[in-house]
């Protein structure tokens, strides 16, 4: 019981973090996306997971070098997947904008990065009172993210409404279709981190083997799935830096202060993520069903509270706010419901 509370407080730590890590984005100047982000994937893809792996995993080239290809190609193939997922909710973003997007990507990568874990890994559990508890808390949070979406169109509909009667033109008109499909892709990749940590148990367990501590064990895996998720990701901003003429920028006057935006983005994402894999150990093998869905909930609350701090939600209207504070009170139930859940296996 005591390890399951601490699971659940680290894991509200790390989502925090996570929901907490793309405000410095506000403030870079100058840069474009491509700069910022491509900055943030460099540190938290590939330079701070392999030092985090280093650091905590005994004998970590030998353990690479003796890692069977089939595990390999689960972490590169998910990792792809993962990367290539980042790309579509940004997208998504810009088609359907960050409320929708949210709400439709989230809610399928909860219910998904949840469920199949749940049901290939402890299908027995099903038809009882843990089954019904975990299924319970995974209702009430999807039902969360969509009162959430709600909210979120109420806020876009009011103003842009405004934004309308302020400039004597119609609001703009988004393809909807098409970032529906973007949002559902995103939504089927983004919990493949934690299929990464569900069906690559055989590299975690031989780094607790050859002595690395059951608190660090997931870092094993973070870096080279990571660094594969990296790949499609820099292949997009290196296409966004040709077609935008926006590689100079890293170099442009008063921008250096950018770099260590990018660098505390990394930070605080990689952070996340590591606490996250302490959280999992914690647990147990229910960790990647329980700690998922608390982990993307802290998100949005994370997120939802830095975009009333930062002014996200001035002039959305009092309806909007309303709706809002139900969808964060039902995501609240939701995480409740499933850490008790827990508490029953």
């Amino acid at each position: 019981m005591r390890n399951m509370v601490l699971a659940m407080v680290l894991t509200i730590i790390a989502g925090g973090l996570n929901g907490s890590f793309a405000v410095p984005t506000k403030y870079a100047r100058q840069w474009k996306w491509e700069n910022i982000w491509s900055v943030w994937g460099v540190w938290g893809m590939l330079i701070l997971p392999w030092a985090l792996a280093f650091a905590t995993v005994p004998h970590a080239i030998a353990l690479y070098g003796h890692t069977p290809a089939d595990q390999w190609m689960l972490l590169i193939l998910f990792g792809a997947g993962f990367g290539l997922a980042q790309i579509f909710f940004g997208l998504g973003i810009a088609a359907l904008g960050i409320a929708l997007n949210f709400a439709i990507a989230i809610g399928i990568s909860t219910a998904f990065g949840s469920i199949v874990p749940f049901l290939s890994q402890h299908a027995e559990k099903v038809r009882t009172r843990e089954g019904f508890f975990f299924f319970a808390g995974i209702f009430l949070m999807l039902a969360g993210i969509v009162v959430s979406a709600a909210a979120g169109l109420q806020k876009e509909r009011q103003l842009r409404l405004r934004s309308a009667v302020a400039a004597g033109a119609p609001g703009k008109k988004m393809g909807f279709a098409a970032g529906l499909i973007l949002c559902i892709l995103a939504g089927l990749g983004s919990p493949l981190n934690n299929f990464g940590a569900a069906f690559c148990t055989p590299m975690i367990q031989k780094a607790v083997a050859m002595g690395a501590s059951t608190t660090n064990e997931y870092n094993v895996i973070w870096a080279p799935f990571l660094t594969a998720s990296l790949v499609p990701y820099l292949i997009y901003c290196g296409y966004l830096w040709r077609k935008n003429r926006s590689f100079h920028l890293f170099g442009a006057p008063k921008s250096a202060i950018n770099w260590g935006y990018g660098f505390i983005m990394a930070a605080l994402w990689m952070g996340s993520t590591a606490i996250y894999g302490v959280a999992m150990s914690r647990i147990g093998n229910m960790g990647p069903v329980l700690g998922w869905p608390l982990f993307m909930s802290v998100i949005i609350l994370a997120s939802s509270g830095w975009g009333f701090m930062t002014g996200e939600w001035k002039g959305a209207g009092l309806k909007a706010v309303n709706i809002m504070v139900v969808a964060i009170a039902l995501l609240i139930m939701g995480f409740c419901t499933l850490a008790y859940s827990g508490t029953l296996g």
